[in-house]
């Protein structure tokens, strides 16, 4: 293929890139458009009871104005002399019958005063008008409550638009950081010193106020046209990107990809920081009763002192941190990791999901069998050979159950046996859940395929009372390939069509003899009770990986 071709086909893919691009969108239009249609009928039904609604809604203004006018008659009066409080509001003019106009008074009174009039018709309108704004107005329906269809040149300006409109905060605070990290250190001494000269005389708020009173002074000017450049932090260096006349495909969906990352992140980030600042006030960390306990000296310093001494010893404290102390310790990050009290205690703070991880592991260790002779012989002849092989095959296994490193499938059992859950209550086919077994140094493990981790099955080796041989349904020939077990509180699993259920079998058995237990050893419950037994009351911690024998519940 020479040059000339290639350019040709290279254009012609181009064109097609566009076209795909083009019927994608009208594509999306038409599908909008067929779901209005889809919908026309409930909406032409929607409209003839809206039309009803609001002719009975019309009607019923008309009565009410009707009935506010009567009101209106009827309070509005004057006084008069002779006749006293007489009743001027203007009648129809289709009733019957006139009423007769009261005579005239002979005697000279006190003539009306009209001022007095448009005074009280001016108090009861505008008390009747503020009487309607507390009326309830029927909610307006947005027939488009989704927005603009979603297309790529409106989410590039929408992000360019954002992208200017935050440019001036975050240059403030960046000029703040500046200011902070002494970048120009005659600057930053100047507005340290005025800082302690404004706490020193109390008026830290006065001196904030006029520099926003300057800055939106030098806004006004520059509104008129005057060209003034001030600005309280050094501005910060421009750098310009290069606009692209034209994007490909592949331009725009990395643009989708890549402001689809910063969201991501950015949500992440500030999902960590509320989970953090819930965890401190929720008590589940050592720190909170720091927190407490620096809240109670404070509050009792607050009665004690003045709040002039006490605004006093805040500022100049806060003034040192942040001009002094903070310098000292982002430009040298040893000493940060070090002697910084608040980022200690922030990295400390958990997140949710970091603080279920501990209290899962935490419930864990309640049911770790400690180490025999036999089994840390063992371990320690294979660690030699086979530390990088293990660590690199049950690492998910461990990570799946979180269980610690330590509980790695014992020899024998890597990679599982396959197996299946077996509940005799259900039919042949609905009551068979395939999955592995796993056997390890404290527990027993079952992972279900083709499931959620949620269905997954941990068995601690100290909960069970009883292991036998089974043979759960009678039309299957030979003795049988199923292992029952049984639990403290009667809870009987059942894991069928083992292949070398003999072999498995033993090696269960061996495993509890080695951790002395009285189902392996054949000593009674009465004498021998384990003390990692599960009659202990369990913590309400929430378990995504895994289920606990004695909590499952076949519900699939």
């Amino acid at each position: 293929m020479d040059a000339s071709s290639y350019e040709v086909y290279e254009e012609h893919l181009k064109h097609l890139e566009e076209q795909l691009v083009t019927v994608t969108i009208e594509n999306q239009s038409l599908v909008s458009e067929l779901c209005g249609y889809k919908d026309k009928e409930s909406l032409d039904r929607l409209k003839a009871e809206i039309d009803i609604e609001r002719n009975r809604y019309k009607k019923l203004e008309e009565k009410f104005k009707k009935y506010e006018i009567d009101c209106d008659n009827k309070r509005i009066q004057s006084f008069d002399s002779a006749q006293g409080w007489v009743d001027v509001s203007i009648k129809s003019s289709n009733s019957a019958a006139k009423t007769p106009s009261p005579p005239k008074s002979t005697k000279k009174g006190r003539p009306r005063n009209k001022k007095f009039d448009v005074l009280w018709r001016r108090i009861v309108d505008s008390i009747y008008t503020f009487m309607d704004d507390f009326i309830e107005e029927p909610e307006e329906q947005n027939e488009n409550d989704e927005g603009d269809p979603l297309t790529v040149k409106q989410l590039k300006a929408n992000i360019t638009r954002f992208s200017s409109d935050l440019k001036p905060y975050i240059d403030t605070i960046k000029g703040i950081q500046q200011l902070l990290a002494w970048k120009t250190p005659s600057y930053t001494l100047l507005m340290f010193m005025i800082y302690l000269i404004a706490i020193w005389h109390g008026c830290f708020v006065s001196v904030i106020l006029f520099c926003l009173v300057i800055r939106m002074i030098v806004s006004y000017l520059n509104h008129l046209g005057f060209q003034i450049k001030f600005n309280f932090f050094q501005p910060l260096e421009e750098h310009k990107q290069k606009e692209e006349s034209s994007t490909g495909l592949t331009d725009k969906f990395s643009l989708v990809i890549q402001v689809a990352r910063k969201v991501q992140n950015g949500l992440g980030a500030a999902a960590d920081g509320l989970e953090k600042i819930q965890s401190l006030l929720t008590w589940k960390t050592p720190v909170t009763r720091k927190l407490f306990m620096m809240l109670f000296i404070c509050f009792i310093m607050s009665l004690t002192a003045s709040i002039e001494n006490y605004s006093y010893i805040m500022g100049i404290f806060l003034g040192i941190k942040i001009f002094i102390i903070n310098y000292f310790y982002n430009r040298y990050p040893r000493l940060k990791r070090r002697y910084d009290s608040s980022y200690k205690t922030w990295q400390q703070l958990p997140t949710t999901a970091e603080s279920e991880q501990k209290m899962v592991k935490s419930e864990i260790d309640k049911y770790l069998l400690s180490e025999t002779e036999t089994t840390s012989e063992e371990s320690a002849s294979e660690t030699s050979t086979k530390t990088q092989k293990i660590k690199d095959t049950d690492t998910e296994f461990c990570q799946l159950f979180s269980l610690p490193d330590s509980e790695c499938p014992v020899t024998g059992w890597q990679g599982g046996k396959r197996c299946s859950l077996v509940n005799k209550e259900k039919s042949v086919l609905s009551g068979l859940k395939n999955g592995k077994l796993y056997l390890t140094r404290s527990f027993l493990c079952f992972e279900r395929s083709k499931t959620p981790s949620k269905k997954n099955i941990v068995i601690p080796l100290a909960d069970i009372t009883e292991m036998s041989k089974a043979k759960p349904y009678a039309i299957l020939p030979g003795s049988g390939m199923s292992i029952e077990i049984k639990l403290v509180g009667g809870k009987v699993f059942t894991f069928g069509a083992i292949v070398y259920r003999d072999e498995a079998y033993d090696s269960l058995i061996q495993a509890g003899i080695d951790q002395a237990l009285p189902w392996a050893t054949g000593v009674s419950l009465s004498q021998n009770i384990s003390p990692t037994s599960s009659l202990r009351r369990r913590s309400s911690a929430k378990i995504n990986n895994f289920t606990w024998a004695a909590d499952y519940t076949d519900a699939d």
